[in-house]
């Protein structure tokens, strides 16, 4: 009989082999799974416990109850391997959010340009949001034409319309292009505009070239280029004697004897008032003798500046205007008589609301109607009074044009909206051209009439001279 320990060892070498044995059989049948793959046994349907069924879960071993699918391609962001769908793994994928195939990095900051809130695109260190020239870099972002592209990438860096290639000032506007010396630099960025060797700052003649610099009157213009070389006020183009300087009344030349009493500036010998200063010689009716000494009043003669308009070529009338009594006009032909000594007379004996009276000239046939001349009117005077002469609220003088009985034009020449004459003590007693200047823009007329009327006027009158007409003096340059 056999010792009990020896029968416990045969047992245990027994269980030893049936273990190993079935060990070998299990490893040999790979339809036998020995363990089963669920993390949540309690419920085998979501086996990662986020509350969606494993069916309809787009990652079922990985808890994403978003279902989130940036690529819609049915595999849950959690689980799928390339996020975006760009082919690109998502561990290497610079932009794994967003689809890059490509992967550019412009910057090279590890960020794909495509999800790169700050990208840089020529690293120049301004962003491309706010670069001027984001692919050409330019630290400075100048921009000359402020038109928001910078120089560094502008066609037309000034922006005048001329390709940089083909500008000869690329930096400076100028459209025009102009470049005086032909050096291939246009003027508007020239240093030596008319390419004679003195640059533009010091240069009396910028545009003509003038290497010697000559200036006779010494007025930084050079001669090449100034009107008038000898500075006496006399045009090259009118100065009998460019060279030395004289009076404009004697054509730019000097005179014998330069004697000035009034010291105007006009020699004696030329001068139409000698005695009395008046450097513009303004002489208003041509007569030789300047306005401010000339006692015979105004001048209307056929050799004067301006020219009476007599009869048989035209005609004289008057009449009284609106509410007035004792208003007209007497011996309205002497208007156009031609006698300097005669003269019609407007009264006003009271005019109340709006009145007086007016006088006309009116050319008798078409040949004779206003023509050819720039400036026309009436020459008048006021009477001596032994009466008071009150004007209340306007004492108007109007000269008004017409053709062919129609109104075309008008001209306030005189009055005021309060006027005292008192005891014939005459404010304006002399002779005066009351007129009015006729240009391109004026109406064709035949007819010219004055007006002196008022709101309130009484006792007033006005003595008309002459009709005359003619084109006011040419200043001698």
């Amino acid at each position: 009989m056999l010792p009990i320990k020896n029968i416990l060892m045969l047992i245990l070498v027994a269980a030893l082999g049936v273990g190993i044995y079935g060990c070998e059989a299990n490893d040999s049948d790979d339809s036998v799974v020995t363990t089963p793959n669920n993390p949540n046994p309690n419920n085998p349907d979501d086996q990662d416990n986020d509350g969606i069924p494993d069916d309809e879960d787009n990652c079922p071993a990985f808890a994403n109850n978003d279902q989130r699918d940036q690529d819609n391609d049915g595999i849950g962001d959690a689980c799928d391997d390339d996020i975006d769908g760009d082919g690109v793994p998502n561990d290497p994928d610079n932009c794994p959010w967003v689809s890059n195939t490509d992967q550019t990095d412009t910057d090279d900051d590890g960020l794909g340009d495509a999800c790169d809130d700050n990208t840089d695109t020529d690293g120049d260190g301004i962003d491309d949001d706010s670069d001027n020239c984001p692919l050409v870099v330019n630290h400075s972002q100048a921009d000359s034409d402020m038109d928001g592209i910078g120089d560094a990438c502008d066609d037309d860096r000034d922006g005048d319309g001329i390709p940089n290639d083909d500008d000869n000032c690329p930096f400076v506007a100028n459209n025009d292009q102009v470049d005086t010396d032909g050096d291939g630099t246009g003027d508007a960025c020239e240093d030596d505009t008319d390419g004679d060797g003195v640059l533009d700052p010091e240069d009396n003649c910028v545009f003509v070239p003038n290497p010697d610099q000559e200036d006779l009157d010494g007025d930084n213009v050079g001669d090449i280029c100034d009107d008038d070389d000898d500075g006496d006020g006399t045009n090259d183009g009118n100065d009998e004697c460019p060279t030395v300087a004289g009076p404009p009344e004697n054509q730019g030349c000097p005179v014998d004897n330069d004697t000035d009493t009034d010291g105007d500036g006009v020699p004696d010998d030329l001068d139409n008032c000698p005695n009395t200063p008046n450097a513009d010689q303004l002489d208003s009716d041509g007569d030789g003798i300047g306005d401010v000494c000339d006692d015979d009043g105004f001048t209307c003669n056929a050799t004067s500046t301006y020219q009476p308009l007599t009869t048989p070529d035209y005609e004289a009338s008057g009449n009284s205007l609106g509410f007035c009594l004792g208003c007209g006009v007497s011996e309205a032909g002497s208007l156009v008589d031609g006698n300097d000594a005669s003269f019609a007379t407007i009264n006003v004996g009271l005019a109340a609301v709006y009145g007086g009276a007016e006088i006309r000239a009116t050319a008798v046939d078409a040949a004779n109607d206003f023509t050819g001349v720039n400036r026309i009117g009436m020459v008048i005077s006021d009477p001596a009074s032994a009466l008071l002469n009150l004007s209340l609220l306007g004492d108007f003088l109007t000269l008004r044009f017409y053709n062919d009985g129609e109104e075309v034009d008008d001209a306030t020449v005189g009055g005021g909206l309060l006027g005292l004459e008192l005891l014939g003590l005459s404010l304006a007693g002399d002779q005066r051209f009351l007129s009015a200047e006729i240009t391109d823009e004026t109406p064709a007329f035949d007819e010219i009439q004055l007006d002196y009327a008022g709101a309130l006027n009484a006792n007033g009158s006005l003595r008309v001279h002459r009709v005359c007409a003619g084109n006011d003096p040419v200043a001698v340059p």
